[in-house]
């Protein structure tokens, strides 16, 4: 049973710029109550906006006033394509784009409380950026998202995630479409998801900075949902990334998406059948303290 439908309005839409010039969108659905949860949705890796829309429906229909950011090289418009002459990676996503599209949310919901919800890429840096801010955020919601660390995966992983991060600085971006794995990626988003890969950590910018060492002390809510059909993040993996901030408020689910009746559900196509998680998001947001 497919239960994604279009949107029954069109969201509305507000152009964030940022200090290079280029700039993306973020698109809203807000609720009938103003003060209601407002959950900003950051993607996957190579997933564009629009393909979360199902679950923002789902989630405003169940009272929640939800945003969607479009993810940096992958904007409808206003946004450039990675490559030799345009690159950028993990840091200037949790400087520039995470706080312009947070600020954007708790000025266009200013009454309510603010939830991050990443999947995958997204949620990797919606945890660091909750764990560097916290005193903005209510809680952090992460669903199929997981540390890369080549001892979590297979032993082919850590020569085939290196394999890549040289194809991105030989090519000057990554070709994703080539190796059956995300978009047109920036050479260096590909190298700090492959530092992370290599080293268990997560560490970039310029100079490097190790984010772990913030992670840890992480004490936000957070929801954090796995899917036994998921080969981009499995159960073990999702538990190594949930391991880097061990006094956080963890809520755990790991689901089998047969067991409930789903067909057909992975890494990207539970955000089109949003019921198998909606009602553990609902439950969640409504035992946990609106602290912000």
């Amino acid at each position: 049973m497919n239960i994604a439908t279009p949107a029954t309005f069109a969201p509305e839409r507000i152009t964030l710029t940022r200090q290079e010039g280029t700039s993306f969108a973020l698109l809203l659905f807000p609720a009938a109550e103003p003060d209601a949860p407002a959950i900003l949705i950051e993607p996957a890796m190579g997933v564009k906006a629009g393909y979360y829309t199902a679950l923002a429906e789902a989630l405003r229909g169940a009272g929640c006033n939800v945003a969607i950011a479009e993810l940096r090289g992958h904007e409808e418009s206003g946004g450039r394509r990675p490559g030799r002459s345009y690159d950028f990676g993990y840091h200037e996503m949790l400087t520039e784009d995470w706080p312009l599209a947070v600020q954007a949310v708790k000025a266009r919901f200013p009454d309510a409380p603010v939830y991050l919800l990443g999947h995958s890429l997204g949620g990797q840096i919606s945890s660091i950026y909750a764990a560097h801010h916290p005193e903005q955020l209510a809680g952090l919601i992460l669903i199929a998202c997981s540390s890369v660390h080549w001892k979590l995966w297979p032993k082919v992983f850590l020569p085939y995630s290196q394999a890549m991060v040289l194809v991105g600085r030989l090519v000057g971006h990554f070709p994703g479409h080539k190796f059956r794995f995300a978009g047109r990626e920036a050479r260096s988003v590909i190298a700090d998801w492959g530092r992370q890969a290599r080293t268990g950590r997560f560490i970039f910018g310029r100079p490097r900075v190790d984010h772990d060492r913030v992670l840890a002390g992480l004490t936000l809510p957070v929801l954090a949902i796995s899917f036994s059909t998921d080969f981009f993040a499995p159960k073990r993996a999702m538990d190594g990334l949930l391991g880097k901030f061990p006094q956080a408020r963890l809520t755990r689910h790991h689901l089998d998406p047969k067991a409930l009746g789903f067909e057909g559900i992975d890494h990207f196509r539970w955000a089109r059948r949003p019921q198998i998680v909606l009602p553990l998001i609902r439950e969640w947001l409504s035992t946990t303290p609106r602290s912000t």
